[in-house]
């Protein structure tokens, strides 16, 4: 049987927060970890994976990391989920939205590719506050 996704942000090394341009890096020692990976399994617990509607472009994807608040979770290798490889897993926090785009990072690739999308029972809030409190 195939991890869920909750069981993938568990094998996580390292955390990369941005915000507006600024970077946070989290290690599993720190509390600010511990409460950005249960803040995300709490998020998105009873969450309805579902088909994504687009693919993400490298160079958009970087660009608009730029602006926003973006959560990175970082793995030591590369991992698979849903049949696709992934070496980090990285997506855009806003608040009042009710689902969001999972995107896949890998070495040869860059951020393009296809991604996981996930409708929530509920909004982006909670994660918000935590991610931008760390």
């Amino acid at each position: 049987m195939e991890a869920t996704i909750q069981q993938v942000i568990d094998e996580a090394t390292q955390i990369e927060i941005y915000n507006n341009g600024s970077q946070v890096t989290l290690l599993p020692a720190q509390m600010g970890f511990k409460l950005v990976i249960n803040g995300f399994k709490n998020m998105v617990e009873w969450a309805r994976q579902m088909p994504a509607f687009g693919v993400s472009l490298d160079s958009d994807t970087r660009a608009a990391m730029g602006s926003g608040t973006w959560v990175e979770f970082v793995f030591d290798s590369q991992l698979y989920f849903a049949e696709m490889p992934f070496q980090k897993l990285l997506l855009k926090v806003i608040p009042e939205y009710t689902g969001f785009n999972i995107v896949r990072y890998n070495a040869k690739n860059g951020y393009a590719g296809r991604c996981y999308y996930f409708d929530l029972n509920g909004d982006m809030s909670s994660f918000y506050n935590i991610v931008t409190s760390v």
